[in-house]
C-alpha cells in the first residue's frame, strides 16, 4: 500500500503518477467505448416510402365514390356536346320577279308622219333588293296602241312581235328592248292593214305582271 501511494524508483515521483494516470484514462476510454457499444439504441425517425408502382394504395378516410352500374349511381357532370363546325348554305337560286318588284317603261317619238314608222324602247326592270327571273313572252306582255277608244293595233295579234326573253335580272337592272310600229292597224295572224292613219293623238301602253307604262305622240302629215 505504501508504495502505492507513494511510488519507489528511480525516477521521480512525478513521473510515476504521470503514468498511472495515463494508463487509467486509458482504462476509463475503454470502459466507456465498451459501455457505448452495448447501450441500446434509440430507433430514428422512419421516413414515408412512396409505394412501388403496382402496389395498392393506402385506405383513405375519404369514401371513394361508387363505381358505374352499383346500388348508387355516381354522379357525374353531364359532358358537353362539341360544336360541330359550321356549315356553308348555298345561296338560295333565284325566283321568278315578283309583280310587286317589276317597273315598266315605253318611250318612243312624241311626233311621227303618218308616212314614217315609230319605234318603241321598252324596258322591264326590277326594283327588288334580290335577283329575279324574268321569263317574258307574248302571253304576259302586250303592245297597245290606240287612239280614244279604237284599238290601231297590239302585240296580241302577233306573237313574233314581241321578243320573247328568260334572263335573271339583277336588283336595280332592266331588260330593254324595242318594238317597231308601221303607222297601221293590225289584224289577227300577223296581218296588217293598208288603211293611213289619221293624224291625231295615240297612246302605246305596256302591260305586263299587272303593270302598265304608256307614251302618248301624235302622228303629224
Amino acid at each position: 500500500m505504501g508504495s502505492l501511494l507513494h511510488p519507489v524508483g528511480p525516477e521521480q515521483a512525478r513521473v510515476y503518477w504521470y503514468r498511472r494516470a495515463l494508463v487509467l484514462l486509458v482504462a476509463l476510454a475503454l470502459v466507456a467505448a465498451l459501455l457505448w457499444w452495448l447501450w441500446p439504441k434509440t430507433p430514428g425517425p422512419v421516413s414515408a416510402v412512396p409505394p412501388a408502382s403496382g402496389s395498392t394504395p393506402p385506405a383513405s378516410d375519404t369514401p371513394a365514390p361508387a363505381p358505374s352500374g352499383s346500388g348508387s349511381p355516381a354522379t357525374s357532370t353531364p359532358a358537353v356536346p362539341a360544336s360541330s363546325p359550321p356549315t356553308s348554305t348555298a345561296p338560295a337560286a333565284p325566283q321568278a320577279c315578283d309583280p310587286g318588284s317589276v317597273q315598266l317603261s315605253v318611250a318612243g317619238f312624241e311626233k311621227v308622219k303618218v308616212s314614217g314608222k315609230q319605234v318603241f324602247a321598252l324596258a322591264v326592270a326590277n326594283s327588288g333588293k334580290s335577283s329575279c327571273i324574268l321569263d317574258l313572252t307574248a302571253k304576259n306582255y302586250s303592245l297597245t296602241v290606240t287612239s280614244g277608244s279604237d284599238r290601231i293595233w297590239t302585240t296580241d295579234h302577233c306573237a313574233k312581235w314581241v321578243p320573247a326573253k328568260k334572263l335573271t335580272l339583277k336588283p336595280e337592272t332592266a331588260y330593254e328592248f324595242e318594238i317597231s310600229w308601221p303607222l297601221q292597224r293590225s289584224k289577227k295572224d300577223c296581218k296588217l292593214t293598208k288603211d293611213q292613219l289619221k293624224a291625231g293623238t295615240y297612246v302605246a301602253k305596256a302591260t305586263f305582271a299587272g303593270k302598265t307604262a304608256k307614251h302618248v305622240m301624235r302622228l303629224v302629215t
